[in-house]
Formats: C-alpha cells, structure tokens, sequence
C-alpha cells in the first residue's frame, strides 16, 4: 500500500481543533472510497438480487444464532 505524508504548519491553540477536521475530512473520504469499491465489485458481480437476498437471510440468522447461544 502507498503511504501518504502531509505536513503542515499549525497555528499554536488550534492542533486539536485541526487534528478533529483531518480526521473527520479522512474517514468521510475512506467511506466514499469504500462506497466506490463496492459499487465496482457489485456491477461485475454475476450475483441474482435473489441470491443475495438468501445469503443476507442465511447471515442474519446465523449472527442471532450467534449471540442467542
């Protein structure tokens, strides 16, 4: 995986502030990385709506089961 490094000069009383933006900015662009993968992973998948309605079934009730035990 390639690693990105940024720096940045912060202003002094603002790093928490400017920490907590960083982060939330990085976690809604990992979402929508992640969103995009999906959709790329779903438009090549060879998979019936009803199939995975079926399997999602099957999950659910073998995670209740899971935590019923």
């Amino acid at each position: 995986m390639k690693e990105i490094v940024l720096r940045l000069e912060v202003p002094k009383g603002l790093e928490s502030k400017l920490e907590l933006a960083i982060e939330k900015v990085l976690n809604m662009f990992l979402r929508e990385v992640r969103f995009k993968i999906a959709r790329e992973i779903l438009e090549e998948s060879e998979l019936s709506e009803e199939k995975a309605r079926e399997l999602a079934k099957e999950v659910n009730l073998s995670v209740a089961k899971r935590h019923l035990e």
